[in-house]
């Protein structure tokens, strides 16, 4: 009994963890969106999209969290924050720019997925079905991820200055 409700308190630990790293995503999606002007209708799809994303993988994690009866805690990383700090650094001197932007995306994916991966292998020796849950949004987060390298290696080939014409 008491081997099961330490699974449970680990599960809840790392799950709450996936919860802020979905926050930060959510808000640093967000910010990116409101801090351009001239966003590309496709970006701001794409945008959009991750957000709702981001929002879902977030409430599974919470009715997760909440079947095992643990205590769902909604906040943001620290290193999050430390991020979106030197966004907006970045986005002062550089601009925002569609190609900024990507690669910022790509960054911003490549980090979550880090994080899943290391939830991953601690879930490893708890439930099944928590070990299940992040799986799945794994393998989402990289589709979402290769989305995003479409869009900015398309973007590389169409931009003019890239092309060469005879």
């Amino acid at each position: 009994m008491l081997l099961t409700y330490r699974k449970a308190e680990k599960a809840t630990v790392v799950l709450n963890d996936l919860i802020k790293i979905n926050n930060d995503r959510i808000i640093c999606y967000q910010q990116a969106m409101d801090q351009s002007v001239n966003m590309d209708s496709d970006l701001k799809r794409l945008f959009k999209s991750i957000i709702a994303e981001g929002q879902e993988f977030k409430q599974e994690l919470i009715d997760k969290i909440k079947q095992l009866d643990g205590s769902p805690k909604d906040g943001l990383t620290l290193s999050g924050m430390v991020h979106r700090a030197w966004l907006d650094l970045k986005v002062t001197f550089t601009g925002n720019t569609r190609n900024a932007m990507l690669s910022f995306c790509e960054y911003n994916e490549e980090m979550a997925q880090h994080a899943y991966k290391a939830a991953l292998n601690v879930s490893a020796e708890m439930n099944k079905e928590v070990y299940e849950l992040i799986e799945n949004q794994i393998a989402a987060l990289k589709r979402t991820y290769e989305s995003i390298c479409k869009c900015h290696e398309t973007h590389h080939f169409f931009t003019p200055g890239l092309m060469y014409f005879n």
